[in-house]
């Protein structure tokens, strides 16, 4: 009996023991005290000081760029700009935009005259910076500045109002959609080509003179204080754009918390691109919150999100006289339309009420819904696979096959998963179900499900697994503090788990670089869904800044790849081998442990299940470490002054 108890403690052990302190890259002192750290979406390491902000070279821990302007900076004052290479920092009321790799300035709100900021746009094909504002004077103030240089362009104190849109357009003009008005400008010069109304009601208010501009002004304000829907849409081909608004007003009627219900009026207008003119003479109303737009060969589909209410129809292009239904009303559908996928013989459209999700199969030849029955499902869809003769779906609780031939689901009981834990790999599908406990194998070629094992995986610590991972030896199921692998005959090869520290601050920047690792892996996932956002929903209740920039780096590969300026040709290329890196795999995580009473970063392999290395953050309870998890480089304020990078690839 005591040789067995002996046996089960070396087990235990068995993950703690036989490894190192991780290797150092470099190491460096910095002329005076470190407040803080961080490491961009782009891998540039950022350095707050006493004495000034600091760029540190990553390679060899030199100081690349100093700026003693911003020193004693606090947190709070810098903000890095998703899909950019620019971060902004705050003092006394002026905003800087300062780019990561040189640390020049780009843009000084005081320098280009405005005391207030309203909103900025970075328009990448210009090489320009749009920032929409007021001067010193209190008048509105419009300013393009260079990218490259941050030398000021143009300036304007045109009454813009509030600015909702700005889209650049091509031969250097920017289309620019505003509350009240649509412009067209040069890029380089900031001159108005054209200057419309962008509605009939817009334009009776200018007629009113002194009275008009009290009530736009009125609304100018409540759009500020309220959430204001619009959305710009502009088909391939053609010299048509669309806006669409939301209005909302109250049913009279409540909701089973006593709240007032809220019922939704979607408007949409359409505009000739080359003089700004309203194409239709009154614009298409619906009912039903803004949602999908399609544009089809023989016309506009609206669909929008009206819950058990909803109709969606087509439109024609010139006359916007609806084309399905009776009567050209449209025809109803089980719930609102909150995505889409055109399948090639049909459109899947994916619904829901205020508790349930619905799948539904449309013809836009005929204008019909193919199902007698709406497909109900247990989760809110983010991912769509079309198979050869059907649909795989997953929710945010499960997977399942949908015939679109029938209107019915493959299986009778669909697997209870999420997207993180499914993964594709020669043509089948391995996904964790929750409710077994096991992993299920899907082949897309024949929608077989087959269990791999079948023995349940079950992790310490009150976690369930997070992620999973196909490797080359096997499938890697991993949470916070947990790791497990089978192979692919279904043997569990290991399972180990490393407690957490009670301190959580400290897990804070390992869970902000992994959802930037997670972000760059999920801008290239198998699923085609425009609702999908793998892990932003899990990370965004751990980590509300780090939830955000999830959904926001696959953006950026179109809207800097496109891009002419050599700010953003440098930023895609960074963005783009960071992405390269994720694709090619990595054989370790990194596991936040305690070893007796210090805090441990651990380097635990995804091959043995083992710890390969570790670096020891000490006691303090303020964390004061910052990691990159695409290349794996750590860095630690291991003094005041001092800073080490650990390599642990």
């Amino acid at each position: 009996m005591k040789q067995f108890k002996l046996l089960v403690a070396i087990a235990i052990l068995c993950p703690l023991m036989n490894f190192a302190q991780v290797e150092v890259k470099w190491n460096t002192q910095l002329p005076t005290d470190i407040l803080w750290q961080e490491v961009t979406a782009l891998g540039n390491l950022v350095v707050s000081s006493r004495e000034g902000l600091m760029g540190i070279d990553t390679e060899t821990g030199e100081v690349a760029w100093s700026k003693r302007a911003y020193g004693n900076l606090g947190r709070e004052a810098f903000e890095e700009l998703p899909n950019s290479p620019f971060f902004t920092v705050t003092t006394n009321k002026t905003l800087h935009l300062i780019d990561q790799f040189s640390g020049n300035e780009v843009f000084n709100s005081e320098k280009a005259g405005l005391k207030k900021i309203k909103s900025y746009y970075l328009l990448y094909n210009s090489d320009a910076i749009l920032v929409a504002g007021t001067d010193w004077n209190g008048a509105p103030l419009l300013v393009s500045v260079q990218m490259s240089d941050g030398s000021l362009s143009w300036s304007m104190n045109e009454k813009f109002g509030s600015i909702i849109k700005v889209n650049e357009l091509d031969n250097q003009e920017l289309l620019l959609v505003t509350l009240f008005n649509n412009y067209k400008l040069n890029a380089d010069s900031g001159a108005i080509i054209w200057k419309n109304t962008n509605s009939k009601e817009n334009a009776q208010l200018d007629n009113l003179s002194g009275l008009g501009a009290l009530m736009k002004e009125a609304v100018e304000n409540s759009v500020q204080a309220t959430d204001f829907q619009l959305d710009y849409y502009q088909p391939q081909e053609g010299d048509v754009f669309y806006l669409g608004t939301q209005q909302e007003g109250q049913t009279g009627m409540t909701t089973t918390s006593g709240t007032p219900k809220i019922k939704y009026t979607s408007k949409y207008n359409a505009y000739n691109i080359n003089d700004g003119t309203l194409v239709w003479n009154k614009e298409l109303a619906v009912k039903g919150a803004l949602s999908q737009v399609s544009f089809l060969d023989n016309g506009l589909l609206v669909l929008p999100d009206d819950g058990n209410r909803t109709k969606i129809n087509l439109f024609d292009y010139q006359t916007k006289q609806g084309q399905w239904g009776k009567k050209g009303r449209g025809i109803n559908i089980k719930g609102g339309v909150y995505d889409y996928l055109d399948s090639g013989d049909g459109i899947l459209l994916v619904t829901r009420t205020d508790t349930k999700n619905f799948l539904n199969f449309l013809n836009p030849i005929e204008g019909i819904i193919s199902f007698e029955k709406p497909v109900k499902v247990a989760g809110t869809v983010v991912g769509i696979v079309p198979l050869e003769k059907s649909i795989l779906f997953i929710t945010t609780a499960s997977m399942n096959i949908l015939d679109q031939s029938t209107g019915t689901l493959k299986w009778k009981k669909s697997i209870q998963t999420s997207p993180n834990l499914t993964a594709e790999h020669q043509g089948k599908i391995y996904a964790f179900d929750y409710s077994s406990g096991t992993v299920k194998i899907v082949d897309m070629a024949t929608e077989h499900v087959s269990e791999l094992s079948k023995t349940g995986l079950a992790f310490q610590g009150k976690e369930t697994p997070t992620q999973l991972e196909i490797m080359e030896d096997g499938i890697f199921i991993h949470a916070d503090q947990n790791v497990a692998k089978y192979n692919f005959d279904g043997t569990l090869l290991f399972q180990n788990y490393y407690a957490a520290p009670k301190e959580a601050g400290w897990k804070r920047a390992l869970l902000y670089a992994s959802s930037v690792r997670a972000a760059y892996i999920g801008a290239t996932s198998y699923y085609i869904s425009g609702a999908m956002a793998r892990a932003e929903n899990d990370i965004r209740q751990k980590d509300a800044a780090a939830g955000a920039l999830v959904n926001q780096v696959g953006a950026a590969y179109g809207e800097l790849g496109n891009a002419a300026s050599g700010y953003a040709v440098h930023a895609f290329q960074q963005a783009n081998a960071r992405l390269k890196a994720t694709k090619a795999g990595r054989d370790f995580m990194f596991i936040m442990s305690k070893n007796e009473k210090d805090i441990v970063l651990l380097k635990v392999s995804k091959v043995t299940g083992t710890i390969e290395g570790e670096i020891n953050l000490g006691k303090d309870r303020e964390p004061m470490y910052a990691l990159d998890d695409i290349t794996g480089q750590v860095y630690y304020r291991t003094g005041n002054k001092e800073l080490t990078s650990y390599l642990t690839n």
